[in-house]
């Protein structure tokens, strides 16, 4: 692996990942990224993922432990209560750590300065070419305290979902994404931050909106143009690498950065293992544009949602998955 001149465009949870893993291999990579001014330096945060993170962190030479905040085997989804295996982690304190104080870098990138440009830009795709079929929706998002205990709990509608994730005793994310409604309509109607926020014990303590890009890998190619001499590659949402129907991008993400490192040398085999390792999205991304058209949806889009929320640790029967499908929609 030669790259000499390297940049990476986002020092998000990609950027931060693969800037991290070059260290530990000896290589050195300007960080690029936009200003953000949201209270924890990120924008949207995240803070939920799957068990796969552990062993990801893992391979950075970190303690996966240190960024843990709560671990939950179940998850109340509507009206059903499913066992699962999901995360709540501090994003900011282990972006930061992988950086470990490196200057990033808020000037435009010029791609031709470099020998490779690693586009780890998330939603925007700052330098890779436009997508045709692109499918994104928007997201808003808050940290609160509350001394009333609250729920894990997702409630889904509007092709998308509203959810409460404890991160510790009193704290918790809560949030809202979805394709056809205004999320902060969506979240005032149930009335999840109107109770906290007038609680006399608790409080909202910061908030942002985003967008989260749901395409898939196969509807987001290419991953890799010929602008400067090795090419800009692709990472993480950059080229779709998030679950459409769970938007999960934490772990693919991460994984998104192994396998380039996997096949640094090969653009065809870059794409060719990126295909393969998420080919599973590419069925999310058909039950997603069923739901979005208004189309029923049966058992075939139920038992991708069975097979694919496996990933989570998740057991969902097809009657199940078929009442989720429905809710969803």
């Amino acid at each position: 692996m030669t790259a000499p001149n390297l940049a990476i465009a986002g020092a998000g949870m990609a950027g931060a990942y693969l800037y991290r893993l070059l260290r530990r291999a000896g290589y050195r990579a300007h960080l690029y990224d936009r200003p953000i001014s949201t209270r924890c330096g990120l924008s949207p945060c995240a803070w939920g993922t799957t068990a796969e993170f552990v062993s990801l962190v893992a391979a950075t030479g970190l303690d996966p432990e240190k960024y843990v905040l709560q671990r939950h085997d179940c998850i109340v989804i509507d009206d059903l209560c499913l066992t699962a295996e999901l995360i709540t982690f501090d994003k900011p304190r282990l972006i930061g750590d992988l950086l470990e104080g490196a200057e990033v870098l808020n000037a435009p990138l010029t791609a031709d300065r470099y020998d490779r440009v690693i586009d780890a830009s998330g939603v925007s795709r700052a330098l890779l070419p436009p997508v045709a079929c692109d499918l994104v929706l928007d997201c808003c998002q808050y940290q609160v305290e509350s001394l009333t205990p609250l729920d894990n709990r997702v409630r889904l509608g509007g092709i998308g979902y509203a959810w409460c994730f404890p991160l510790s005793a009193h704290r918790y994310h809560i949030g809202c994404g979805s394709l056809l409604a205004d999320p902060r309509r969506i979240l005032a109607e149930l009335r999840w931050l109107r109770d906290v926020g007038t609680d006399a014990d608790g409080t909202v303590r910061c908030g942002c909106t985003g967008r989260i890009r749901l395409t898939g890998p196969h509807a987001s190619l290419p991953f890799v143009t010929d602008v400067c001499r090795e090419g800009v590659w692709g990472v993480g949402e950059a080229i779709g690498c998030v679950a459409p129907l769970a938007g999960d991008g934490i772990v693919p993400g991460m994984r998104s950065v192994q396998l380039l490192l996997e096949h640094w040398d090969s653009p065809e085999r870059y794409t060719a293992a990126i295909l393969k390792e998420f080919r599973w999205m590419k069925g999310e991304r058909g039950v997603v544009e069923r739901l979005q058209r208004g189309e029923g949806v049966g058992l075939r889009d139920a038992r991708v949602l069975r097979k694919n929320s496996q990933r989570m640790g998740m057991r969902v029967g097809l009657g199940a998955a078929l009442h989720l499908l429905r809710h969803a929609r």
